[in-house]
Formats: C-alpha cells, structure tokens, sequence
C-alpha cells in the first residue's frame, strides 16, 4: 500500500495509542494478530481476525460480513504480547481502518484524556 504523509501520520498516531505496530508486509510468524481476507475453496471471501493463523478459532475469528471499525479495534486492543509492541498486520488499511474512521477515533481519546486531566 502507497501511504501518504498525511496517512502515515495517522496510523503512526494510532499505533502509538493502542501500543502496538501496524504493518502490511507479511511477516509469516512474526505476527500477533493477522487482519485480512481469506478466500475459500469455492471462492467466496470471508474476513478473518486472528493470532494464529493455522490454528482459526471460526466461532470468534471468521466474519461472513466485514467487521465494523470499532470491532476491528477492539480485537487489536485484546491482543496479548509479552515484550515491547504487538505487530498487527493489516492487509488493507483503506478497507479495515479507513482514516476517517481513524481520524475520529483518535480525536475521541484526545477528548476523554483532556477530560480526565480536568
């Protein structure tokens, strides 16, 4: 994916405030959640949200319909790691955290930290 500046800011913002690092380069097994699409045998897509890719959890990491914005991050939120970041890869930013998305998410914090700090 080509990112502007302006883009890469907003990611790099949003990374900053889950603690985590956003990717899409593939890094097989290097990966504390994977968020993407999956194709099946007969070539219907399904959008899967997982921390382990050979081991899907269908009931909690396969969606018929793309999981809204809000859903997306709080899967990221869940993420456990041990040391440092967790390495969140997403395959298309634009598709599963639009910027705007992003943009008000990101202004909603800014908001309940300024309010927490009054």
């Amino acid at each position: 994916m080509t990112m502007t500046t302006k883009t890469m800011g907003v990611y790099d913002k949003l990374a900053k405030a889950l603690n985590v690092e956003l990717t899409n380069d593939y890094r097989e097994g290097a990966m504390d959640l994977e968020i993407g699409t999956w194709n099946t045998a007969d070539g219907y897509e399904m959008h899967v949200i997982t921390s382990d890719n050979k081991n899907i959890e269908w009931e909690y990491d396969v969606y018929y319909y793309e999981p809204d914005f809000n859903t997306i991050i709080d899967r990221i939120k869940d993420v456990y790691y041990n040391d440092g970041k967790a390495v969140i890869f997403v395959a298309d930013f634009d598709q599963y955290l639009p910027e705007y998305e992003v943009n008000n998410y990101l202004e909603e914090l800014e908001q309940l930290e300024s309010f927490d700090n009054n």
